[in-house]
């Protein structure tokens, strides 16, 4: 058999399962994925390189990074967006070191941005549970996952079992969730760690180069790599130039 008579066997199999079924019941990948509702970045290069158009709605995604690396500017200017097009932006300030002054630099609206104090890592976990049970915020925000906390067993533990209930709230929600980790390399986890299999979108970000004004500093480049993306191709690499004002 040919290769046109195989796609020829195809199309006909098709046609007739929707025909049966719907047109619904069989669409391609990219038809499939091109109805995934998402929260641009407003970063263009790097909404291109998630393949939907910025961070997917529905769903968990993850942004590692450690100190000045992009991810944490990231976060802010998905925040932002998201509060451009009327949803509601919850910020879970996990450790207490929300930078209120680099949100406004990155346009977050501080009078419409709620802000969570939560007493850790556990108690954090269940305040989002909340939120996503009220389905009250449009864009939910952790700040941040620390590694080292994981290694103890009630906490890993509190993770997962947060993990287990989100999905079906997140999704139910169309809630963009995101987490932020801190780690110097994006995939070192300690062993059974469920944040990455959870997370549809994981970004790794690394710090490049300052960028200077004469003597004068006024921002720095983040290369951005796709780690996972169940919505599209892995590995893409792209480089942003994050101003500090």
């Amino acid at each position: 058999m040919d290769s046109l008579e195989r796609q020829e066997r195809l199309a006909g199999t098709m046609a007739a399962i929707q025909r049966r079924w719907g047109q619904r019941a069989l669409r391609s990948a990219g038809d499939v994925f091109a109805h995934i509702p998402a929260c641009p970045t407003g970063l263009p290069a790097l909404d291109a390189a998630t393949c939907i158009g910025g961070l997917p709605q529905g769903r968990l995604t993850e942004l590692v990074g450690c100190g000045t690396a992009g991810h944490v500017s990231i976060a802010a200017c998905a925040l932002a967006q998201a509060q451009r097009t009327g949803q509601q932006a919850a910020y879970v300030d996990a450790f207490a070191g929300v930078d209120l002054e680099a949100l406004a630099r990155r346009q977050v609206q501080l009078d419409a941005l709620v802000v969570l104090r939560p007493r850790g890592l556990v108690h954090a976990l269940a305040m989002i549970s909340d939120l996503l049970r009220s389905r009250g915020a449009g864009m939910v925000l952790l700040d941040r996952l620390d590694l080292g906390l994981l290694a103890e067993r009630e906490t890993s533990q509190a993770l997962d079992r947060a993990l287990r209930d989100w999905a079906p709230l997140v999704n139910r929600g169309e809630v963009t969730l995101v987490v932020l980790t801190e780690t110097l390399v994006p995939g070192q986890y300690p062993a059974g760690t469920a944040l990455p299999f959870y997370a549809s979108l994981r970004l790794g970000c690394e710090q490049g180069r300052w960028l200077r004004r004469g003597a004068r500093v006024t921002g720095y480049t983040s290369w951005v790599t796709v780690l996972k993306n169940k919505l599209g191709p892995a590995g893409q690499r792209v480089e942003l130039s994050l101003e500090l004002g």
